[in-house]
């Protein structure tokens, strides 16, 4: 897979432009910042552009000069001008461009030689500065105003009047704010604020655009929204969602949402730990699955999504966990993607083996692993980004968990706390089979998000480390989880 250079060069722009307002040179003019920024454009728009753009060159450059007349003797920039459309190699044509600029300045020497009249010298002048600035601009693209006015972006004069109006506040004041970095569904921006009604360090949540990200699930923030509200009410430690926010004209961009920052910090990502993690991490986590898995059917909720329906909560399991699989594979095949045998091979297998669970559906994070849990003190303090949530098998959680946490654990000890605490005995083979699903679902959401930085909907630079980095681990994990008896 290869992912286009204007793609690459796109998403490597409009992630500067996100820094600009962090370097301390950025607005002096002739700055590194500003150096760096006008590169990464030029070379945007020469690999967007590519051949055809040069030959655009020539063919202006050509009627503009046989809108000279006689005023001139351009025969010879004209003859080169011909040649151009024989010549496929980019830098060969470009090499034949700098050869026909030096026929046509030859040209215009000869011309200032010559004895014109004014009035014909003057409208050779306009022409030809006309035609040059024209050609000039044309190559720097579009990409000096992507740079220098990020409409969308989190600034603290923005989130500080966005507040002030919000809160009717006049003196309210954002005295810190940091995007954070990791992450490919949503952007994250961490501040704190000084006010009448509010006052603390809070977690802005948002769309990373109208096309850019997943739609199915609880990708969608507001989606996310009411079932971290829902579960938080109830008394487990998801985020404290204070508001949602789908208006926002003092803070354009994607709707968003924000929650009282959570003590604590991730320990890693999605294949592991990075970082020492506390020694009774099985206790902790057996525990707070055990109570998620605890929690009734949050009816309320309603149809809130493809897999949180109401209908959904009085499924068999197996009906239930069949619908989310074939909701997933059918997203993929509609949705833009790049063509994947081995990914549709490992649906097939999943389809033929979906286990008979005991119980009845409950409400399902679908992604806890050290990326999404916050730990402090020996305590989860919370754990976030629920945009997988679904109603679904318990047992899909655990197979989950033990593919992203499960070698940093005592799976025996985890297992019996879980059930100590109420949650049911899952056999191997079903944690089996939910591994499998765990790196196809997310194989899948990978190869949709990064096609859509290769098709231009979305601009997200992370994303290029989906395919590469995320999608073989992925698949091979699938892979060697069908082909030997996992159990804990």
């Amino acid at each position: 897979m290869l992912i286009p250079a204007n793609r690459l060069l796109e998403a490597a722009r409009t992630e500067f432009a996100r820094l600009l307002p962090l370097l301390a040179d950025s607005g002096i003019d002739g700055s590194a910042a500003q150096s760096l920024a006008h590169g990464l454009g030029l070379l945007h728009a020469r690999e967007a552009g590519g051949v055809g753009f040069v030959r655009q060159q020539f063919s202006l450059l050509g009627q503009t000069l046989d809108g000279l007349g006689g005023a001139i003797d351009s025969a010879e920039a004209r003859a080169l001008i011909g040649l151009a459309d024989a010549i496929a190699n980019l830098a060969d044509l470009e090499a034949h461009w700098i050869a026909t600029l030096a026929s046509a300045q030859g040209a215009i020497q000869a011309a200032n030689a010559a004895d014109l009249p004014p009035d014909q010298r003057l409208a050779l002048l306009q022409a030809l500065v006309d035609w040059e600035t024209a050609d000039r601009q044309s190559q720097i693209g579009s990409h000096v105003g992507a740079i220098e006015d990020v409409a969308t972006e989190i600034t603290r004069e923005k989130l500080t009047a966005y507040l002030c109006d919000r809160f009717g506040d006049p003196d309210l004041v954002v005295s810190h704010i940091q995007p954070v970095s990791g992450g490919f569904g949503k952007q994250t921006t961490i501040f704190a604020a000084e006010g009448r009604e509010l006052s603390g360090e809070y977690v802005i949540r948002r769309d990373i655009g109208e096309n850019a990200g997943l739609d199915t699930s609880c990708h969608l923030i507001h989606r996310e929204y009411p079932v971290i509200r829902a579960a938080f009410d109830r008394g487990f430690p998801a985020p404290d969602a204070l508001w949602l926010d789908t208006e926002h004209k003092l803070l354009p961009g994607g709707h968003f949402i924000v929650m009282r920052r959570a003590p604590g910090k991730v320990a890693g990502n999605f294949f592991g730990a990075q970082g020492a993690i506390p020694e009774d991490l099985a206790d902790i986590l057996a525990d707070k699955m055990a109570q998620l898995h605890a929690i009734e059917p949050l009816r309320e909720l309603g149809d809130l999504t493809d897999t949180i329906r109401t209908e959904y909560w009085d499924l068999p399991l197996r009906d239930c966990v069949e619908r989310y699989i074939r909701n997933w594979y059918d997203f993929y095949l509609r949705e833009q993607h790049t063509p994947s045998p081995a990914l549709v091979a490992l649906y097939g297998w999943l389809f033929d083996n979906i286990p008979d669970s005991p119980g009845t559906p409950r409400l399902i994070h679908g992604d806890i692993g050290f990326h999404n849990f916050l730990i402090d003190e020996g305590k989860m303090t919370a754990l976030v980004d629920w945009e997988f949530a679904h109603i679904g098998d318990p047992a899909e959680e655990l197979g989950y968990v033990n593919v992203t946490v499960g070698q940093s654990l005592d799976w025996e000890r985890f297992m019996a706390r879980y059930q100590a605490a109420g949650g049911q005995y899952v056999s191997p083979e079903t944690l089996r089979f939910y591994g499998v699903w765990a790196y196809v679902r997310n194989a899948s959401g990978a190869n949709i998000l990064s096609t859509r930085l290769i098709s231009g909907l979305a601009d997200d630079l992370k994303l290029t480390i989906l395919p590469f980095m995320h999608v073989p681990p992925f698949l091979m994990g699938a892979k060697a989880l069908i082909e030997a008896d996992v159990g804990g």
